[in-house]
């Protein structure tokens, strides 16, 4: 685990706090869930936000200082428990679970094959699993990353996230996050970390997700903000919805 979901969780929590009222729209929509379980659910921005819309929201996070803050930001509105998203038993079942913002790439191929076998054991059949995971062609060249600011109170940062590596023939990417702090009381602080992440084009999507207990049904574009239209299978993006089922 890096410094930045764990030490430095606060300023994730900084960087990652854009509105994403109109995605928790549609999510729920999608849902048509009251019970939703979100695995890596991080400092538990997506589960106030599916909350503040009526569910009864549970969340797993294997970083002791994550679940802190998504403890600290939901109150009594939900549950939030320390667990790996590869093992792990919360003695329940839900009628709905999401996992947003490309999650899952910080899972090998044999991490995501457990991964989705304790999901299918904590939720009900017919259920849906929507997880955001962004696809690329072979021949694709790296993104060429995101950069923005965000602030909360008296700090302010400047993010930059991109990949250093990309080999889509091994199923490989190695990114780096680069946070400027540039002010409050860590001013002047560069935060700078590498994360190796599994790259995933729509062939070899769709082969875990077939040696899986679950089926895709939809997938849909989440870069097209505020709209969210399906798209086919082979569709190739960084932000693409995929609705799976049991």
């Amino acid at each position: 685990m890096t410094k930045l979901y764990g030490d430095d969780a606060e300023l994730y929590d900084i960087a990652f706090d854009w509105d994403i009222s109109d995605e928790a729209d549609w999510l729920v929509a999608r849902l048509e869930a009251t019970t939703v379980l979100e695995p890596g659910c991080g400092s538990g921005r997506m589960l106030e936000a599916l909350a503040d819309r009526g569910c009864q929201v549970v969340g797993i996070d294997r970083s002791p200082r994550m679940v802190e803050l998504a403890r600290r930001r939901l109150g009594t509105r939900g549950e939030v428990f320390e667990a790996d998203m590869t093992h792990f038993d919360l003695g329940r079942a839900f009628d709905g679970a999401v996992c947003p913002i490309n999650t899952l790439l910080h899972l090998t191929p044999a991490e995501l094959g457990r991964h989705l076998h304790r999901m299918s054991l904590h939720l009900e059949r017919r259920s849906r699993y929507l997880v955001q995971v962004g696809l690329l062609e072979v021949d694709h060249e790296p993104p060429a990353g995101s950069r923005w600011e965000a602030s909360r109170g008296d700090i302010s940062l400047r993010v930059e996230w991109a990949d250093d590596e990309l080999d889509l023939v091994s199923g490989t990417s190695r990114q780096r996050s680069r946070i400027e702090v540039l002010s409050g009381p860590r001013a002047g602080e560069v935060v700078e970390e590498v994360h190796e992440m599994t790259a995933w084009t729509p062939a070899t999507w769709a082969e875990a997700i077939a040696a899986s207990p679950f089926e895709e049904v939809a997938t849909y574009d989440g870069g097209t903000k505020g709209k969210w239209p399906r798209v086919d299978a082979t569709a190739t993006g960084g932000l693409l919805w995929h609705e799976l089922t049991l």
